[in-house]
């Protein structure tokens, strides 16, 4: 029989490989996150979901979602309600062909307006002018739909940002685009913004794909720099576009090329490490090829690869950075596609240290995932997931649409 001692021990030894901080090896999952997270559906109500992104549209203090759907043909933003785990309100606005979708109050009316861009074969970049009545903002017959006409059947626009790069007429947009005509550039707003024929488009660089978009000062001169993944063509990787101020934005950008030549680079992120000098990071998932993490040393950009696990669908697609376990260590949390029956969202916590672990959040739910972002849905406290899903196991475009996942930490 055991003794008392040895049943201590044994109950002992029980308990620690029960506790969170114990490493059993790198796919180890631990306490509240060994299963996947609880779904939560915002709105599956159309066809394509084709990433999300936020802001705060009706100045609440709660952030609001946009999201495009691609296949069906119209742009959504979603207002944050009192409950978040219930289905949210949206205002629909028509956008053929949307690849991307975001808002920025560019007319400064105090309102914000939406930004459609759409491939395919629509084309262009729409802005949706919002009503300048807070009563009137919610009805979708109010809004005024405007191509901006330098834009239309120019290319496939697939990725944008705002931001005012010239320091004149307020919000410009930095766009880019795929082949044929791959192209990334600024849409230089006029002094009357809603004077559609007045924008004025800028090409900085010639590129395959454009899969996202960061402004970032990399050299610390002063003026936003543009940082971007090119997904296919000669000048695949991550690169950036040196601003040469704003009295020459009209003039050549010089280019800069941090790496990954080979694969194709996704969905970034970024963040700054260091304690006293604050370093900059990028992570980037390369299709099939794992993630790459570059970081600043001595002036020179060095990267590491990371792989992926083996539980997790077969395309990389999105990455974002936070701690999502209130450890105080960075854990990365990523989306795949092509996931029929293995996890299309995930974390690698720690992913930094040499304890680092992998969970899954979604299941085999899902086949497609798209953007990834990071808040704190339910105002508990810990930071929850945001995505959207656009393709059903039979291979249509149902899927589970715009959905957060809810941490279990809180």
């Amino acid at each position: 029989m055991m003794s008392t001692y040895k049943w201590l021990l044994c109950g002992l030894f029980t308990m620690v490989l029960m506790e969170p901080g114990v490493v059993l090896g790198q796919n180890s999952s631990r306490s509240v996150f060994d299963s996947p997270w609880q779904r939560h559906t915002i709105d599956d109500s159309s066809l394509g979901s084709d990433g999300t992104k936020f802001s705060d549209v009706n100045n609440d203090g709660k952030f609001d979602l946009v999201t495009g759907w691609e296949e069906g043909g119209v742009s959504r933003i979603y207002l944050h309600p009192e409950n978040p785990q219930q289905k949210w309100p949206f205002i629909e606005l028509p956008s053929p062909d949307v690849e991307d979708a975001f808002v920025s109050d560019l007319n400064g009316d105090g309102f914000m307006d939406l930004i459609t861009l759409s491939e395919g074969e629509y084309q262009r970049i729409t802005i949706h002018w919002a009503p300048a009545d807070s009563d009137d903002y919610l009805n979708p017959k109010k809004w005024l739909s405007k191509d901006i006409p330098v834009t239309v059947g120019k290319t496939k626009w697939m990725f944008g940002r705002p931001i005012n790069l010239d320091g004149k007429n307020g919000v410009d947009l930095v766009v880019g685009s795929k082949a044929p005509n791959g192209t990334l550039g600024w849409l230089e707003a006029p002094e009357n913004p809603m004077t559609m024929e007045d924008w004025k488009y800028h090409e900085i660089a010639r590129l395959g794909w454009v899969m996202s978009i960061e402004l970032l000062d990399m050299n610390m001169d002063g003026e936003t720099d543009i940082v971007f993944t090119d997904r296919k063509g000669d000048l695949r990787g991550l690169r950036w576009m040196e601003n040469p101020g704003k009295g020459a934005l009209h003039e050549e950008w010089t280019h800069h090329l941090l790496g990954i030549r080979d694969g194709e680079p996704m969905f970034m992120d970024y963040f700054e490490s260091g304690k006293k000098e604050k370093v900059l990071n990028f992570v980037v998932p390369v299709v099939l090829h794992g993630w790459e993490h570059f970081e600043k040393k001595d002036g020179l950009w060095i990267s590491q690869k990371i792989e992926f696990p083996d539980f997790v669908g077969d395309r990389a697609k999105s990455v974002t950075i936070g701690d999502i376990n209130q450890d105080g260590f960075l854990d990365l949390t990523a989306t795949f596609s092509q996931a029929l029956g293995k996890s299309g969202v995930i974390a690698m916590m720690n992913f930094q240290t040499d304890s680092s672990y992998f969970i899954d959040i979604s299941g085999e739910e899902g086949v497609k995932y798209d953007f990834i972002l990071l808040k704190d849905m339910d105002g508990d406290g810990d930071l929850d997931i945001i995505t959207s899903e656009e393709t059903a196991a039979d291979g249509s475009k149902k899927g589970l649409g715009v959905i957060w996942y809810e941490n279990p930490i809180k």
